[in-house]
C-alpha cells in the first residue's frame, strides 16, 4: 500500500505511466487487481465521489465498502505489487467543508484524494489548509479543475508557495497545452482522463491516465439494458458521468446476479490487461518499488 505521491514521483524518476482505473463495483474492482497482478504493473483504482454532496453517513460507508472490497479482491487474486486507492472529487461542490471530506477520505483507506480548483483568494486559502494535512501525512493530492486546466494550475503555484504542492495537476480538455504547464508546474506530474492521449500523443510531464473506459465498457456489455439506461438517466438528471452515476448506485451493482458478476469481472479484466499494454504499463512494479527505495534511502 503506497502513497499516490510516492508513486507519481517513482513514476517520474523512471518516466513510466500509471493508470489509474475507476471501479465502482466489486466486481471491477476484483477484475482490474487480476489485470495488474497479471501485467506485473501496479494496482491504482480510484472511486468517483457518488453522492458527497448529501450530509449523511453514505458516501462515508460506500467509501470504506469500496476500500475493503480492493483489500479483499488483492489478496484473493495474490497481488504483491504497488497498490494506491484514489478519490475524485465530489462532482459540484460538497455540503461538507473540503478538510472534512478529504479526512473522512484518508480515515476510509485512500492514499490519493483530489480538491477542484479554487476561483477566489478565500477558497485558496481554504484549499491550503486541506492541502496542508495532506501533505503532512505525504499522501498524494490532485488538482481536478472545473473550470479549466489554468485555473488548477494558478491553485497548484498557490498551494506550493504556502508550502504544500499538489502531487498533480488534471489537464483533461488542455492537452494540447500540456508542455507548457509541465514546464510551468515542474516537479508536479500531470494527469488526464482522455485515453486517446495517453495512447498517442503523451506530453512532456504526463504521468497518470485516470481511465473510465475500461470499467464502462465492460459495465455495458454486461449488466441488462434497463440498468443501463438507469444509471445513464440518473447521470444526465443530475449533471454527472456514468462512473459517479455508478458510484452513486454502488449498492445495486454490487447485489447483480452471480453471472452479471463474473461476467462483469472477467471484461474488466481483459480491458485493463489491454489498456495496461498499450499504455506500455506492463512489467513495471519492480522498477517502481526500487525507484521508491531509492528514494528513501537517499532522504529524498
Amino acid at each position: 500500500m503506497l502513497s499516490a505521491r510516492d508513486l507519481l514521483a517513482a513514476a517520474a524518476r523512471e518516466e513510466l505511466l500509471l493508470v489509474a482505473f475507476y471501479a465502482p463495483a466489486p466486481a471491477a474492482i476484483a477484475g482490474f487487481a487480476r489485470a495488474a497482478r497479471d501485467a506485473e504493473a501496479p494496482l491504482v483504482l480510484v472511486r468517483p465521489s457518488g453522492a458527497a454532496e448529501e450530509k449523511g453517513p453514505q458516501e462515508a460507508r460506500d467509501d470504506i465498502a469500496f476500500a475493503d472490497a480492493v483489500f479483499r479482491a488483492a489478496g484473493d487474486v495474490g497481488f504483491r505489487g504497488p497498490l494506491a486507492l484514489l478519490k475524485d472529487p465530489p462532482r459540484a461542490g460538497s455540503a461538507i467543508p473540503d478538510a472534512e471530506r478529504v479526512q473522512r477520505e484518508i480515515e476510509a483507506g485512500f492514499t490519493g484524494v483530489s480538491i477542484t480548483a479554487a476561483d477566489t483568494q478565500e477558497d485558496a486559502r481554504d484549499a491550503a489548509l486541506t492541502a496542508t494535512a495532506v501533505c503532512q501525512m505525504e499522501l498524494g493530492l490532485e488538482i481536478v479543475p472545473l473550470g479549466g486546466a489554468r485555473a488548477a494550475a494558478e491553485l497548484a503555484r498557490q498551494l506550493r508557495s504556502r508550502g504544500a504542492p499538489p502531487s498533480a495537476v488534471r489537464i483533461t480538455g488542455l492537452e494540447d497545452e500540456a508542455d507548457a504547464l509541465a514546464a510551468d508546474l515542474r516537479d508536479i506530474a500531470l494527469s488526464t482522463a482522455m485515453e486517446s492521449i495517453a495512447l498517442h500523443l503523451p506530453p512532456r510531464g504526463l504521468r497518470q491516465l485516470v481511465a473510465s473506459g475500461p470499467f464502462l465498457r465492460a459495465l455495458r456489455r454486461s449488466v441488462p439494458r434497463e440498468m443501463w439506461d438507469q444509471l445513464q438517466s440518473w447521470a444526465d438528471e443530475n449533471g454527472a458521468t456514468p462512473e459517479q452515476a455508478a458510484a452513486r448506485h454502488q449498492r445495486m451493482l454490487r447485489d447483480l446476479p452471480a453471472p452479471i458478476q463474473s461476467r462483469l469481472e472477467a471484461l474488466c479484466c481483459f480491458e485493463g490487461l489491454e489498456l495496461l499494454r498499450a499504455t506500455g504499463c506492463r512489467a513495471t512494479s519492480a522498477r517502481l518499488i526500487a525507484a521508491i527505495a531509492a528514494a528513501h534511502e537517499g532522504g529524498d
